[in-house]
Parts: structure tokens; C-alpha cells; sequence
């Protein structure tokens, strides 16, 4: 039988929507990576009774439950006496956890309040894991045939206490787990519903690695879980349906794993040797942001130039005023003048424009919100893309810029065709 597992999320502001409960998401995803299968996600208020039910349940189905919440000094934080009531074990102190605490408040010039020892409680028997990011240390219990752990509701505080120490006693449990390697692809550019027809066939519940794809930001993911008796079965699999999707999904593939379109992007301008300067003016920084969150990037990227008037891309991009007199701001011949002048005031080998309309209001029939045109210029050639985004202002932005990062990714892998990434990168 293999491992089960059931996420429990406890809180009143989980459970009344005050927070989004990203903990449940990127513990199914850990777990489920461990060869775990989670069966059950539930989520309760800080009701000392409810939350004692919710344990009950959960370990009657499960080998081990996986908490988050509740383990604070307030008067509402009441996971702990709920685990013990469950377990039938009464809670005791443990000196060591208090003494951390008390470390910690010092360290910061402060002395721990009395109410704060409640967050040494422990039922009684419980292997404590100590919590190197934050206050409240978590805990293990045995609950009938269940083992029962505890962890602070704050991500980053869970997140090391599981990689540091739940994950490796989950690993040592010996109960038999699956061996899973995942593996990622990550496009933009080509519509989720186009993506999921072109690998339909890979997508079957019953294939092995199961495929699933998620869109975020624009960004489609397809993730490949793959299953085996080892761990390079498994990885063999795995990577076995990344290149075959990633061969029939072609260049809308940008990255795997971590992979983010301007860290690609960043790495693709280092390994030609080529600068970049941008003019935006709809994205308004958006995609200077984006470029300037890859450390390093200050050798490749060398301006970036918010035009959002039409005086300032007249003034700082050298736009002639006549063409946007007679044009608009918004068209084909001002992105190109855009894309050329910051280029040329930079320097750079590559000038990058943006100019459209992101709304709410400002659209018409010939030029309607979500329109947006983006300028490459080279020293050899300038091409424009004209673009169509739906959405609210924000999501139009964002997109834009991403797409106008994606056209010099792929303007990027013309210089060497197949220098992007392909199957068995």
C-alpha cells in the first residue's frame, strides 16, 4: 500500500477566505514529489473541537497528516490542545523550545513575553522540529496508527521546516513510496486549448509520466510526473515525455524547471554577447522589472526609457512629431521610431518598444484596448509586432511585456537557429 497523506489547513482567516492558502498547494506538490499521494485537503477555523474532528478523520485515512496553523501565542491559536486531545495525550512544556524563543526575542532586542511559553506546549511525546525562521517550533505525534505533524501557518516558516526536517522523517517512514521525477516546460505564446491539442495523446490518467498542464501569468506549464520502481526508471521516463513535447510544442518552449522568460531571455543576451535598451511606454517598467530581477543582468541591459508621453518620446527617443500627428501614438511607425531611437541613445545592439492601449478607456474601433505594438530594432533590420490582449488593465501589461520579452528570446535564437531550448537541454 502506498504512503497517504492529508493536508489540513487550520485558521479562521484560511477557512473565511482572509488568505489564500498557497501552504495546502505547495505542500501537495512537495509531497506529491516524495511519492506521497495526497487523498484529502480540508480546512477548519480555530475551533478547538472542530480542529480535534478534523484530525480524527484525517488520521483514520491516512499514514500522515500534515498541518499548517494555529501554533501561535494568541488566544485563537489552539492546534496544539486540539493534536492532544486527538492523540489522548496531555500537553507539557519543552525547555528547549522556550529557550529558543527566548533567544530569539533577545536577538532582536526584546524580552519574550509570558504569553509566548505557550508556544513551547507540546503533546506530551512528540518529536519536536525546531523552527530556524520564526517563533513557534512544530511537532510530531502519534495518532492512532497516523503520525500527526504540525507546522507554522507562516509560508516561510513551514517551508524550512519541512525541507529541513519533515521531509527527511516522511522519507525514513517505512511505508512504501512511489518514486516520482517531474519534470517542466514552460511556453508562452501558444493558447492553453492549442497546447493541450497538440499533446492530448500524451495526457491519458493512465500514462506514465502523467502530464497535467497549469497556466500562470500567461506562462502554460506542462508538468510530467513519471512514476517507477527507482529513482533513474523514473527519470527516464520522465524525461523521455519532456522531449517528446517539448518536439511537437517547438518554439513556444522557452525553459524548464525554474526557468522565467526574462531569466532565459538573460542568459541568451550573455551567451551572444548582445545589449538590449527599452522604450516602454504602455508597459511602463514593466519589462525593465522583469530583466532587472536577474542578477548580472546590468552587463546586457543598459537603459530603460518610460515614454509614456507623446512629448517624451518625442524628446528622449527622437520620435518625429509629424508621424505621431498623423498616425497616433499607438501605431506601427511609432513603435519602430521607438525601438530605433532608444537604441541608438543606448548604444545597444537591441532596441525594444512598446506602445498601446491598456485601458480601462481610451479604445476605439480602429484601435480598441488591448491593442499594443511592440518594436525590435537591430542595426540590420526593425520589425513590428502588432498584438491583442483581453483583460483587465493590469493583465494587459503584463502580458505585453512578456510577449515583447518573448520576441527577443526568439529574435535571440535566430542568431543560432536551435539555441533556444530543445529536447535533451
Amino acid at each position: 500500500m502506498a504512503m497517504k497523506a492529508v493536508i489540513l489547513s487550520i485558521g479562521d482567516e484560511v477557512l473565511n477566505g482572509d488568505i489564500v492558502d498557497s501552504n495546502a498547494a505547495w505542500l501537495a506538490e512537495r509531497l506529491s514529489e516524495m511519492g506521497v499521494e495526497v487523498v484529502c485537503h480540508e480546512t477548519v477555523g480555530d475551533c478547538e473541537e472542530e480542529a480535534e474532528e478534523a484530525i480524527r478523520r484525517a488520521a483514520a485515512r491516512a499514514h500522515i497528516v500534515v498541518g499548517t496553523g494555529g501554533l501561535g501565542p494568541t488566544e485563537d491559536d489552539l492546534t496544539r490542545h486540539a493534536v492532544a486531545r486527538a492523540a489522548d495525550v496531555p500537553l507539557e512544556l519543552h525547555e528547549e523550545s522556550v529557550a529558543h524563543i527566548e533567544e530569539r526575542f533577545r536577538r532582536h532586542g526584546r524580552t519574550m513575553p509570558q504569553r509566548n511559553r505557550i508556544q513551547a506546549m507540546m503533546p506530551q511525546g512528540a518529536t519536536v522540529l525546531a523552527n530556524s525562521q520564526g517563533t513557534a517550533p512544530g511537532f510530531i505525534v502519534r495518532c492512532g496508527a497516523a503520525h500527526v505533524a504540525v507546522m507554522p501557518g507562516v509560508p516561510r516558516e513551514m517551508k524550512a521546516m519541512f525541507d529541513d526536517l519533515l521531509a527527511p522523517f516522511i522519507a525514513a517512514l517505512p511505508i512504501e513510496r512511489r518514486t516520482v521525477c517531474v519534470e517542466r516546460l514552460h511556453l508562452f505564446g501558444m493558447p492553453e486549448s492549442l497546447v493541450n491539442e497538440k499533446i492530448r495523446h500524451l495526457m491519458a490518467r493512465t500514462a506514465n509520466p502523467l502530464v497535467g498542464l497549469r497556466v500562470s501569468g500567461g506562462v502554460i506549464s506542462v508538468k510530467l510526473a513519471a512514476s517507477a520502481h527507482t529513482a533513474a526508471e523514473a527519470s527516464s521516463l520522465a524525461q523521455r515525455g519532456r522531449d517528446e513535447a517539448a518536439r511537437i510544442l517547438g518554439d513556444a518552449v522557452f525553459g524548464t524547471g525554474t526557468d522565467t522568460l526574462h531569466s532565459v531571455v538573460a542568459a541568451l543576451l550573455e551567451r551572444h554577447g548582445k545589449t538590449i535598451a527599452v522604450a516602454e511606454s504602455c508597459t511602463g517598467g514593466l519589462i525593465g522589472a522583469f530583466l532587472t530581477a536577474v542578477p548580472g543582468i546590468s552587463s546586457f541591459f543598459l537603459e530603460d526609457c518610460v515614454t509614456y508621453s507623446n512629448e517624451a518620446k518625442v524628446g528622449l527617443l527622437g520620435v518625429p512629431r509629424e508621424i505621431i500627428e498623423k498616425v497616433g501614438a499607438v501605431s506601427e511607425d511609432v513603435a519602430a521610431a521607438m525601438a530605433n531611437g532608444v537604441r541608438q541613445r543606448a548604444g545597444a545592439d537591441i532596441g525594444l518598444s512598446t506602445t498601446g492601449i491598456a485601458g480601462p478607456t481610451g479604445g476605439s474601433p480602429d484601435k480598441p484596448v488591448g491593442l499594443v505594438y511592440v518594436g525590435l530594432a537591430t542595426a540590420q533590420d526593425t520589425a513590428v509586432s502588432r498584438l491583442k490582449f483581453v483583460g483587465t488593465r493590469e493583465v494587459i501589461r503584463d502580458r505585453a511585456a512578456k510577449a515583447a520579452l518573448n520576441i527577443v528570446r526568439l529574435h535571440l535564437q535566430t542568431i543560432a537557429p536551435g539555441d533556444g531550448w530543445h529536447p535533451s537541454a
